[in-house]
């Protein structure tokens, strides 16, 4: 009933649609100083693209930002930034993924 009328995108970023503006300021409020406010935006990208197809979109706002400051306290906690068990820039996926 309380449906946005168009699906979310992979090519929608998130801080033009608004149910994940307040997610985005808080993640670069929490994050900008560790992680660089570029792979913020990037790792948002990333987890909101995830959800492009998803059918119910109740939650996810709360979801985005768990998955999102989940990655980012990776990226901070690796050495070199990348998220484990994710490709780097270049495609190369993280040591981490593959010591596991």
């Amino acid at each position: 009933m309380d449906q946005v009328s168009t699906p979310f995108s992979s090519r929608i970023r998130h801080g033009l649609h608004p149910d994940f503006r307040e997610v985005a300021a808080q993640l670069h409020r929490d994050f900008d100083l560790l992680a660089g406010a570029e792979v913020v935006d990037r790792v948002l990208d990333e987890v909101v693209a995830r959800f492009a197809d998803a059918r119910v979109r109740t939650f996810l706002p709360l979801l985005v930002h768990r998955y999102a400051s989940s990655d980012l306290r990776s990226v901070t906690l690796t050495p070199g930034g990348a998220v484990p068990g994710r490709a780097d820039a270049s495609g190369v996926a993280s040591a981490a993924s593959s010591a596991g």
